[in-house]
């Protein structure tokens, strides 16, 4: 390549570029395209591009690209594609390739140029926003089924008037889960709207038959209350409690509700303070925490709880020997409605088994909550090196996972802390005379 204007220009550029000659080779690249594909520069002209990327299945589409335009003397002008690196990290690339007439090596040959991007950070947001839709699809669609179904078993002679109403406005709420399915599909959609005035409204007209039908009042109640449960959110009490006490109560009844699985539990609570949050709250949220923990560990791995008693806070923190959430997934776990997993590979089981789904509130209503009363949760995970993409699944126990040979190997691999600051309104010394010791 001439040493002109144009080298700067492509060495300082950050999208990656690569000359790839009729033999397969790399005759020229910029530092940007070794460093989005891991590469180093000595490997440039001793390994074709089959040597250097076919040994990962996922490189199939990015090595067609190069293929095509060697063998059958095609050029694509965009086409986005996965690329894994040898150390295991998965990247989406928008990639074009096109002719290059001669190179400075082989006189007379026609190359290959190939310019990638690295949109993973792109492809990650696209994939977050499409699997909340999914998931609020998904989460909606039953629990509106039962209670269309459940309605029309209440409907008496004399309600036609306001069974009407309610009639009306719950297929108002399928037909927006049919329209949120409608997005997650790519169907077209008139028009977008929001989910929260159209329950609203139901909950009021839901209010407006119990007091018409006072008979059906426990029914359309229970409705009622499991609606307001799963979306609205209520401002509760503040006041000053000792933190230890929920602290263990949580750890014992979630030791109680896991009793089938084969995690161990540990907790150190050496200490005490006061802080000034509704007790509830801090159990939902402990409770949440814990239950999620439990829910991404293996068989066989261990949970850590610690209150640690620092100036004028105290912290709480949940570590985990689980499968740990990836980069792209952490970014997005507080925004509510969100899985790691693909829809595909969601189904709601019961609370506490692995791989267990839940509506994915739990991190956003802590989030809310901490701004309310003012703490601060904050999540630090090592992803698996053996299942490095949501896509790749865990077997669930330890002894059962084909990369590692005991139980050491496995908590070194990966896991999850979950860390809650909670301002303190005093320290006091611990009351439980078993808290410096671990049970399971």
């Amino acid at each position: 390549m001439k040493e002109d204007l144009s080298a700067p220009i492509i060495e300082s550029m950050s999208d990656g570029l690569l000359v790839l000659n009729a033999r397969g080779y790399i005759v020229h690249s910029n530092p940007a395209a070794l460093e989005t594909l891991n590469i180093q520069p000595e490997e440039l002209f001793t390994k074709t591009y089959l040597e250097l990327f076919m040994e990962e299945q996922e490189n199939d589409a990015f090595n067609d690209m190069l293929f095509e335009g060697i063998q059958k003397r095609e050029t694509r002008r965009y086409q986005e594609v996965l690329f894994r690196r040898r150390d295991g990290r998965l990247l989406d690339l928008a990639v074009t390739t096109s002719f290059l007439g001669v190179s400075d090596d082989s006189p007379g040959e026609r190359c290959i140029v190939v310019v990638f991007k690295d949109i993973t950070e792109l492809k990650s947001l696209d994939r977050a926003r499409k699997r909340v839709l999914a998931h609020l699809s998904h989460e909606l669609k039953t629990p509106l089924s039962i209670i269309l179904a459940s309605f029309k078993r209440l409907i008496r002679p004399g309600d036609e008037k306001a069974a009407d109403r309610v009639q009306r406005n719950l297929d108002r709420l399928l037909s927006i889960q049919m329209e949120v399915e409608d997005i997650v599909k790519g169907r077209p959609l008139p028009q977008s709207c929001s989910l929260s005035p159209w329950v609203d409204q139901a909950l009021d007209l839901i209010e407006l038959v119990a007091e018409e039908n006072p008979e059906q009042r426990r029914a359309l109640d229970l409705i009622r209350e499991r609606i307001e449960h799963d979306f609205r959110f209520r401002t509760p009490a503040a006041g000053p409690v000792p933190i230890s006490d929920i602290l263990h109560k949580t750890v014992r009844l979630t030791r109680e509700k896991a009793a089938a699985r084969d995690v161990e539990i540990e907790e150190e609570i050496p200490g005490d303070a006061l802080v000034a949050i509704d007790p509830l709250v801090i159990e939902k949220i402990l409770t949440g925490i814990l239950r999620n923990a439990v829910e991404n560990t293996p068989d066989g791995g261990r949970i850590r709880v610690l209150l640690e008693i620092i100036p004028d806070a105290a912290r709480i923190s949940v570590t985990d020997t689980g499968t740990g959430i990836t980069a792209e997934s952490l970014k997005q776990i507080f925004g509510g409605f969100y899985h790691a997993k693909e829809t595909e590979l969601y189904s709601t089981r019961s609370p506490y088994l692995f791989g267990a789904g839940g509506k994915g509130l739990d991190l956003l209503r802590t989030k809310i909550y901490g701004e309310m009363f003012g703490f601060r949760i904050e999540c630090q995970s090592t992803r698996c090196p053996y299942i490095p993409d949501e896509r790749d699944l865990c077997p669930g126990a330890v002894d059962r996972c084909p990369h590692i040979a005991d139980k050491a190997s496995c908590f070194q691999s990966g896991g999850s802390t979950f860390t809650l600051t909670f301002p303190s309104v005093k320290s006091m010394p611990s009351s439980h005379p078993e808290a410096d010791g671990s049970e399971r």
